[in-house]
């Protein structure tokens, strides 16, 4: 039909549609901002709905955004293929799920995020999936716990919040020797510091929120491996729902361009503070990889490119004294997460682990007076004025 013979009514609603974008050409990525696509006939919209021609056909599946963002993923973490989630729940919750069956096991750190811990121990009993906690610098309980049943291996290279170094090595020879799957939770340690799978890991995971984002701006979640183990999880993606935005992705791509440069700074000013800290006499512990006076050191040194922007440290004094010192920060923020530009400060035991009784939060180090520190991209004098006014305080 003639557009000109058309009403106004119909002409405005039918302009937009199917505008040709193939010779636009732009140094950053577009925000393909749609829940479904145009396609020539219906077979050939049948055959990309089950994945036998490529394409694109509803947002929940893929978009053009998120398709980028995927590439500009495996290649940071020298994998295969990739896969985008909401939130880094949703890729760790998935990707799970994807593994296991009702009757399974899992054998994963205890010293992991909180939220992740939940999910283990509340969520997949509800499956019938078990699992077993354990210290991941116990070599012996890692192989005790293995049993016929058990389909993954979990671990986070550096333990949020108490940066206990996981030794990946190990970690693999224990998944090959039984037939496991590898996963890394590598949210704390993203390149350029780690490539889990260049240390065997089958599945790497990020809560993108974090230092891939960088900027407190974003939820999202990563899911990084060889194309045959993305194949196992997208099912479970596709199903569940749990899919990217568009400008999510955009928001994230922006981010990681600028992921090395923040990494590099983060990590020599968090060494000087790790060190600042040590030498504190209101402080009780510091938790940082590269301190040499760490039991891990050797360890760290040879499976990490620095050592993260992240610390903890810990007060006398209990609950009472971590709360006075957060109240008399200024320059660092009282907030739940990490990775920002911004230096950022937590509780774990009232925030990313409070689901956990006090007698587990105690079993894996995180006592009342623990405070998490992701230091960002102030000047380091600043916050090391700003920590000793606070602890002045206590």
């Amino acid at each position: 039909m003639n557009k000109k013979k058309q009403h106004l009514l119909t002409q405005i609603v039918k302009t937009a549609e199917g505008i040709d974008l193939s010779e636009i050409r732009t140094p950053g990525v577009p925000i393909f901002q749609t829940s479904n696509y145009l396609y020539e006939d219906v077979e050939k919209g049948t055959d990309i709905l089950l994945s036998k021609t490529p394409g694109h056909i509803y947002a929940r599946y893929s978009n053009p955004t998120t398709d980028a963002l995927i590439s500009l993923v495996a290649a940071l973490e020298n994998a295969e293929d990739a896969l985008v989630f909401a939130s880094g729940m949703a890729a760790i919750s998935s990707t799970t799920l994807a593994y296991c069956r009702p009757g399974d096991h899992i054998v994963s750190s205890a010293y992991i995020y909180g939220g992740t811990y939940t999910f283990f121990q509340n969520q997949l009993s509800r499956f019938n999936i078990d699992v077993t906690f354990v210290d991941p610098r116990d070599h012996d309980a890692i192989q005790k716990a293995v049993k016929a049943n058990t389909r993954l291996l979990y671990t986070e290279p550096l333990a949020n919040p108490t940066l206990i170094v996981s030794d990946l090595g190990f970690w693999k020879t224990q998944a090959q020797q039984h037939g496991c799957k590898l996963i890394i939770d590598n949210t704390f340690t993203p390149p350029p510091i780690l490539r889990p799978l260049d240390f065997g890991a089958d599945v790497v995971i990020h809560s993108a929120t974090k230092y891939l984002g960088g900027h407190s701006d974003l939820l999202g979640g990563i899911v990084c491996a060889a194309g045959a183990e993305i194949e196992t999880i997208r099912p479970v993606m596709k199903t569940f729902g749990p899919a990217m935005a568009p400008i999510i992705a955009w928001l994230l791509i922006r981010g990681i361009r600028t992921l090395g440069v923040r990494i590099e700074r983060q990590n020599q000013s968090a060494m000087s503070l790790a060190q600042h800290l040590a030498a504190h006499p209101k402080v009780k512990k510091v938790f940082y990889a590269g301190l040499p006076g760490n039991q891990q050191y050797q360890l760290a040194e040879k499976q990490f490119n620095g050592y993260s922007g992240m610390l903890a440290f810990e007060i006398d004094g209990g609950r009472e004294q971590a709360m006075t010192v957060m109240q008399h920060l200024e320059t660092i923020l009282f907030t739940v997460s990490l990775g920002d530009v911004s230096s950022l400060i937590s509780h774990p035991a009232s925030t990313s682990h409070v689901y956990l009784s006090p007698e587990e939060r105690q079993a894996i180090g995180i006592t009342d007076g623990v405070l998490r520190l992701s230091v960002g991209l102030e000047h380091v004098d600043d916050l090391k004025a700003d920590l000793d006014n606070a602890l002045a305080a206590i």
